[in-house]
């Protein structure tokens, strides 16, 4: 389980969901914060949670190294640039940023036209308020001075964009508009198997299972810098099991000929 797909299926099973409601007002204590490794602290503290919300969606749909884990949307913005996977333009699966240089609000476009995005947000309400109450689709302007721009997640399928510039680039469909990924697009297999990471797991679990070495296992995954160090809800990409090599099977030596050799001719050999 991993992709655009998934991660909108994911986030929109959500829709509804609101957070705690305390002394006569919405108090930011949500359900999300504790799921997402080392980021209670965002529950506990009754902080803001549209961009947790979306770290959440991504680490349970598989996508966990295509998204910064954040509660802030300003970190979210910066992550993506590093990667040189900032537009301006609406992806199926983005992460949509709002506000002063995108720092004020986030969510996840699940379908895009030339006028409109639409999106599932966390922390929001029916008013589209970046402090809001629960989970909620949402439908807004693709242009105007709130809609700040777009993290394009690397999604293995491909991501389908309305970015002119990534027209005919690898990794990237261009559609004017769209309500889901192109999935005639897919990428071609890499021969790769995915492992989503369980409670428990660690790296060198996982390759004795696969019957690979923890260094093939690495070169598959060249995100993970700390072997040591993983996460549930991480998707592992596993190389296939080496085949095993066959041993040879020693010929028998033909017995000497009793017949006198040939005398050998003058006719040198050429290559033709």
């Amino acid at each position: 389980m991993s992709g655009a797909a998934d991660l909108i299926r994911i986030a929109k099973a959500e829709v509804g969901y609101k957070e705690g409601f305390s002394n006569g007002h919405w108090n930011n204590k949500e359900k999300y914060a504790a799921q997402v490794p080392g980021m209670a602290w965002v529950s506990d503290g009754g902080y803001p949670w549209c961009a947790l919300f979306v770290s959440w969606a991504a680490l349970k749909s598989g996508n966990a190294d295509l998204f910064p884990r954040t509660a802030s949307c300003a970190t979210a913005v910066n992550w993506f640039r590093s990667k040189g996977r900032f537009s301006w333009y609406p992806a199926i699966g983005a992460q949509v940023f709002y506000g002063s240089n995108g720092g004020t609000h986030t969510g996840i476009v699940y379908a895009y036209d030339s006028t409109y995005i639409y999106t599932v947000e966390g922390n929001t309400n029916t008013t589209g308020s970046p402090e809001g109450d629960g989970v909620y689709l949402r439908k807004r302007a693709r242009r105007d001075a709130n809609t700040y721009g777009y993290g394009l997640p690397k999604f293995a399928e491909g991501v389908t964009t309305a970015d002119p510039t990534l027209k005919g680039k690898s990794g990237f469909v261009y559609a004017a508009k769209a309500d889901g990924p192109a999935a005639k697009h897919a990428a071609p297999s890499t021969g790769l198997k995915k492992v989503i990471v369980k409670s428990g797991m660690t790296l060198s679990s996982i390759a004795l299972a696969a019957g690979v070495t923890l260094t093939s296992l690495l070169t598959a995954n060249p995100t993970i810098k700390d072997p040591n160090v993983i996460h549930p809800g991480q998707t592992i990409a596993v190389p296939a099991k080496p085949a095993a090599t066959k041993k040879a099977t020693p010929k028998a030596t033909p017995k000497a000929s009793s017949k006198p050799t040939p005398k050998a001719s003058a006719t040198k050999s050429t290559c033709k």
